[in-house]
């Protein structure tokens, strides 16, 4: 019993500090991944907003990854994200990202101006992008 308690023991001791390099090598990560959790969510909500005909409903669905996006982009200035296929081409990810986020921002200024044709188009045009950025960048 005092063996599998000192193993148990050891297990832990010897577990914990790998455990804290691997989040810090990961942290990068987890900010695209976060974003990416928060654009699922906004996305959501902004297809719920079109069929309800509320667009008012769409910027505030956004609040997060505006958020999460001054993260990524202080992560992206000085690469240290780590993208999980195509790292070679990084700028191009940085480019289709911040292109992204222009778009986003006409659909965002669309919604406020209740402008619903915009808004649909955006928004397909967004989807469009998230679709080729994964294909690009995505395992």
């Amino acid at each position: 019993m005092q063996i599998k308690i000192f193993l148990w023991i050891l297990f832990l001791l010897v577990s914990f500090p790998s455990i804290g390099i691997a989040e810090e090598h990961q942290e990068s990560g987890n900010l695209v991944r976060k974003e990416m959790i928060a654009l699922d969510s906004a996305f959501k909500t902004t297809i719920d907003a079109i069929i309800l005909n509320e667009p008012k409903r769409i910027g505030p669905a956004f609040d997060e990854v505006n958020k999460t996006r001054e993260q990524v982009e202080h992560a992206a200035e000085h690469k240290a994200i780590t993208l999980p296929r195509n790292q070679k081409r990084f700028k191009e990810f940085v480019r289709l990202d911040n292109k992204f986020h222009h778009e986003l921002e006409i659909l965002l200024k669309a919604a406020q101006k209740n402008k619903m044709r915009v808004v649909q188009k955006q928004t397909h045009r967004l989807l469009d992008a998230c679709v080729r950025c994964h294909v690009i960048f995505r395992k």
